[in-house]
């Protein structure tokens, strides 16, 4: 039985089912007589949940997930805590499960939405750490992935982090979730460590023990397999795996036809800056200025964002590195940025709307960028524009920056290149009238699916309908990459998710994107799809599809067109 989900990536694999029980008791919602002794229960549920990720910590050697290990770890350890909960259960007269949901919700609350990604989303952090010491406090046994001693795809109502919180992944050979999406935060992380996962998936028909099949490039879980079917299964992991020892030998995204396209990563992890010489990157397509910002009780300093730059920049060696200004506020929480909640905080006060008024504010981070550009090359990304007022504003600031570092004999890139996030559509609507003022574009897909489609990418509900492939985000995508197709000396790329899916590939080449920016672990694998494609051909399949309407349509035929032109590795 083929059980139909939304596709994360990844590959695919081949596992015994094992169901993980993700759903918790509900909460106690009665008056607690006894305080003292919920007191106690949630103190030794803390304090387990310390143990444990403790325990993790001392077993891990990925950097990355001892990170996020430790986070998690020290979110616990917090002196102030415990008296939060015991505020909580003597003010609300509530027991200790209530007090503990109470405590971290209002932490999540303050992180919500966190946008991109990979292992820096906070607010998706604190739900597993909520649910972990919940889980404690009912005295539920955790799935404890340590454990593993044979191949296994991990399936759950809601799968949470914690279940990859170990070194012995190689065992994990799918994940499958009946909530969550390619931006949910299990779904960046299992892309991250290359996990096939599938995500939206009725999961009721699925046994415990029972061999399944996952194909997270398409998007499906099956199972009831017989003989012939786990051959042939075991044919395509094979050929899978062919591809990935192909990947190490792979320099350009170069097509049949003579094309070169540049595939860029993108970044703003102090944790990948030593992987930046060792993947065959063209450069840095997203430098995610926000990183360094989050997490913090104080603004960095100017030297901080300037060091870190040309740490970066330097180690690129001349590729370039597209640095996005501050992209923060509303839907992302600083403590020492004072934004009042908002009822929609997705369309509201953030990025380059709070940065042009605060200039001071603004100018620091601009500073940095300048300084850092006399050291490699370096352009500067304006994010969340919706007007041309917009652009020249910002450019009238950065002009003020240049004139005070020239005044003060400090050297930087005096034509170093600006562009814009197309994210708003009303932008990729007027691209023809907006390339004038800029360098470059570059369009993300996660904010212009979501604004395009009315469909909140967080919101599990309706996450089906939160699709690339719809006609209308097609459009405004062809009408931006045709509008500087007019200037030589312009360029324009991506940096979402679509950039890295097969499928996508095909799409962004027939429409002549020039710079695809992925995940780090996806820039080999983009640059081998890319190479199969003949651009000449592509462009003229990808005109075919301007006349179907509907989604479906559109993904048959670039499925017919994958199977055609990627052959074995589709």
């Amino acid at each position: 039985m083929q059980l139909l989900g939304i596709k994360v990536g990844n590959g695919l694999g081949l596992g015994k089912c094992v169901i993980i029980d993700s759903k918790l008791p509900n909460l106690n919602q009665e008056v607690c007589e006894n305080k003292e002794e919920e007191l106690k229960k949630v103190s030794n549920a803390i304090d387990e949940a310390i143990i444990d990720y403790q325990n993790i910590i001392a077993t891990l050697e990925d950097e990355d997930l001892k990170s996020l290990t430790d986070f998690n770890k020290n979110v616990l350890i917090s002196p102030s805590i415990k008296k939060d909960m015991e505020n909580i259960i003597n003010n609300k007269n509530c027991f200790g499960d209530v007090a503990i949901d109470h405590y971290f919700n209002e932490k999540i609350k303050q992180l919500e939405n966190l946008d991109n990604k990979y292992l820096n989303e906070r607010a998706k952090d604190v739900k597993d750490i909520r649910y972990k010491v919940l889980a404690k406090y009912y005295k539920i046994k955790e799935f404890n992935p340590n454990t593993l001693t044979e191949d296994v795809i991990l399936v759950s109502h809601e799968m949470t982090a914690n279940v990859l919180l170990t070194d012995n992944i190689a065992h994990i050979k799918g994940i499958v979730s009946e909530l969550g999406g390619k931006t949910s935060h299990i779904g960046i992380l299992t892309t991250s460590l290359g996990i096939p996962s599938v995500f939206g998936v009725d999961i009721k028909n699925l046994k415990n023990d029972e061999l399944i099949f996952i194909d997270g490039n398409k998007g499906f879980v099956e199972n009831e397999l017989n003989n012939d079917k786990i051959k042939i299964i075991k044919d395509k992991i094979q050929v899978e795996l062919e591809l990935k020892k192909e990947l190490d030998d792979i320099k350009e995204a170069k097509t049949t036809d003579g094309y070169i396209f540049d595939v860029c990563s993108n970044t703003g992890d102090l944790t990948e800056l030593e992987r930046l010489d060792s993947i065959p990157l063209d450069g840095v397509g997203l430098f995610r200025t926000e990183f360094l910002y989050l997490n913090k009780t104080t603004p960095p300093t100017e030297d901080y964002l300037f060091e870190v730059y040309k740490k970066f920049v330097e180690k690129l060696n001349h590729k370039q590195m597209i640095i996005r200004t501050l992209d923060i506020g509303g839907d992302k929480k600083c403590p020492y940025i004072d934004i009042k909640d908002e009822a929609n905080p997705f369309l509201g006060y953030r990025a380059i709307r709070y940065c042009l008024d605060h200039k001071d504010f603004f100018k620091t981070s601009l500073r940095a960028i300048l300084r850092a550009s006399a050291f490699g090359n370096i352009a500067i990304m304006y994010p969340m524009i919706s007007s041309i007022e917009e652009i020249r504003q910002a450019n009238l600031i950065l002009e003020e920056t240049k004139e005070e570092l020239t005044e003060e004999n400090i050297k930087f890139n005096k034509d170093i290149k600006v562009g814009v996030m197309v994210e708003i559509p009303a932008i990729a609507a007027m691209a023809d009238m907006v390339i004038p003022e800029v360098d470059f574009f570059s369009i993300g897909t996660n904010d212009l699916v979501q604004y395009t489609t009315a469909v909140d990418r967080g919101n599990t509900t309706i996450s089906k309908l939160y699709q690339w492939f719809n006609p209308g985000v097609i459009r405004l995508i062809k009408n931006t990459i045709e509008a500087t197709k007019k200037y030589d000396n312009k360029f324009v790329g991506m940096c979402g998710e679509m950039a890295a899916d097969p499928l996508g590939i095909i799409l962004l080449v027939g429409l002549g994107l020039d710079e695809f920016s992925v995940n780090m672990n996806m820039v080999k694998r983009t640059k081998k799809y890319i190479s199969l494609l003949n651009k000449k051909e592509t462009e003229n399949f990808v005109k075919t599809l301007f006349d179907l309407r509907t989604v479906k349509e559109i993904e048959d035929k670039l499925n017919e067109f994958a199977k055609l032109k990627y052959g074995k590795y589709y």
